[in-house]
């Protein structure tokens, strides 16, 4: 019986098949470097790592370099996002910003 967990297995050697048959215009070293790299990453399932080339293979002005230059930081998912106080305070701004009226605004 197959665990779900193991799913998708990786399969990395017909991945490069398919980019090399779908992108002739690639490097197949180059797209085995960098396919490399992202694979060393604890983030990087084979599951993303198909869809991310995927997504690559279907864009004609892509190359194997794109995948690295679209990883986010590390520091961005670990970031909380913003409270409501900043929201706030980014209203309150933005309102005296627009009904700012001085007379030398008005001369």
């Amino acid at each position: 019986m197959i665990d779900d967990t193991d799913l998708p297995r990786p399969a990395t050697g017909q991945l490069l098949a398919l980019a090399e048959a779908a992108r002739p215009d690639w490097s197949p070293d180059q797209l085995r470097d960098v396919l490399g790299q992202l694979r060393c990453r604890e983030d990087m399932s084979f599951g993303r790592l198909l869809v991310a080339v995927a997504l690559l293979i279907a864009d004609p002005q892509a190359e194997p370099p794109d995948l690295l230059a679209g990883r986010p930081e590390p520091w961005r998912h670990s970031r909380r996002p913003a409270g409501p106080e900043t929201y706030q305070r980014g209203v309150a701004a933005a309102r005296a910003a627009l009904h700012h009226t001085s007379e030398s605004d008005c001369s």
